[in-house]
């Protein structure tokens, strides 16, 4: 836990989160994302404004197939980044918020891979399919380089009920 007379200042504030962001990802691009978790978490204990790491999160929370944790930390993250909440500067806003909203479709389309509600709610499936077909039609408007959200928006196109075919 990050100590209090560290915090004194904003400065030292962000300095200290910062140094814990990068020691996360360093454990995430090692392959330790069990490691990387309580760190990240940490840093939100602390400073729960910043989308950075609820993205790292959401991203663990996906690999990990706890998809409702992933889908959590994934709109908080896109929220934030929406209302001008970008804490690092190395990558465009619209780079990172697209990737955000990208990534919240990846959220909605596995756990509808992995799930059940096809067979069971077929109004609710099309309801969360069509969520994230939305959603990456978005992520690919905020920015066209998106290789993802341009493969996703081609892959997940919206379902029309009625006559069989997807718009």
């Amino acid at each position: 836990m990050i100590d209090a007379d560290t915090l004194e200042s904003p400065e030292n504030h962000l300095d200290e989160l910062s140094k814990r962001f990068a020691k996360a990802l360093a454990l995430r691009e090692k392959g330790d994302d069990a490691g990387a978790r309580p760190v990240f978490e940490e840093i939100l204990r602390n400073e729960p404004r910043l989308a950075e790491p609820r993205l790292e999160l959401a991203h663990i929370h996906l690999l990990a197939e706890r998809f409702s944790e992933a889908a959590e930390h994934a709109r908080l993250a896109v929220a934030t980044l929406r209302a001008g909440g970008q804490w690092t500067e190395d990558i465009e806003p619209k780079t990172l918020l697209s990737f955000a909203v990208n990534l919240l479709g990846e959220t909605i389309v596995r756990e509808l891979e992995e799930g059940e509600i096809f067979l069971t709610d077929r109004e609710a499936f099309v309801e969360r399919w069509n969520e994230a077909s939305r959603t990456f039609e978005e992520a690919f408007e905020i920015d066209a380089g998106n290789v993802d959200a341009a493969r996703n928006r081609t892959r997940f196109r919206p379902i029309v009920e009625g006559d069989g075919q997807d718009a």
